[in-house]
């Protein structure tokens, strides 16, 4: 693997999974290959950013009758079950940077942790916690080096724009995603869902990297 490559998991937490109050369709599909790839992050020391949604009670977005675009069911609240991890991608060491915390931000606390845990209370992890945007400058991946983003979990798109938009270079691994429709993410799913923005154009969306789980970490030895 190169070894600017940072691995980016994305709200894979227990409310989109079996049991949970949003319990995506097919949501069991990715499960294997959540558990490989944490495990290949594990084996080969690879940085890993976990994002979480780390939600009021009282969040604009939640709707008795949720529209699963704008409007959501109740998910996520901080503290609770639902917020957690889900066993295959959750951490045992990490450093959290919590959007309510005002010493969030320690850089050298995040240049001596492999995970990093980073809470949220929008979606959208660059407007849901601002030490995010510092983070990605200062990962402690090899000195000069420009991380490369490894993206998988849940409803990444947000997440691949963001990284899109300022510059990085993102490859999705194709099976280890899935959105709240129980597929996975497609390139028309950024231009889809941004449609008053110009930062990204279709053709950059074109050029995002995709691999397989098994093309990522090879069998696995």
């Amino acid at each position: 693997m190169n070894n600017n490559f940072v691995f980016f998991n994305v709200d894979s937490q227990q409310d989109f999974f079996t049991g949970g109050s949003v319990n995506i369709p097919n949501n069991e599909s990715i499960l294997k290959n959540l558990d490989l790839v944490s495990k290949a992050a594990e084996k080969n020391n690879i940085k890993t950013i976990s994002t979480i949604r780390w939600y009021n009670t009282d969040s604009e977005f939640f709707s008795e009758m949720p529209d699963y675009r704008v409007t959501f069911p109740i998910h996520c609240i901080k503290d609770s079950k639902g917020a957690r991890f889900i066993t295959e991608t959750a951490p045992t060491r990490y450093f959290l940077m919590n959007w309510e915390d005002p010493n969030g931000l320690l850089f050298p606390e995040i240049q001596k942790n492999r995970n990093i845990v980073v809470t949220k209370k929008v979606e959208d992890v660059f407007e849901g916690n601002s030490y995010f945007e510092s983070l990605t400058h200062n990962l402690g991946i090899p000195f000069m080096a420009r991380p490369h983003f490894v993206v998988y979990g849940v409803e990444i798109g947000k997440t691949v724009f963001g990284l899109l938009k300022r510059g990085y270079e993102v490859s999705i691994i194709s099976d280890a995603n899935i959105n709240t429709n129980g597929q996975p993410f497609k390139k028309e799913d950024i231009i889809a869902k941004q449609p008053t923005h110009d930062d990204v154009t279709p053709k950059e969306s074109i050029d995002l990297n995709y691999l397989t789980t098994r093309e990522l970490i090879g069998d696995g030895k």
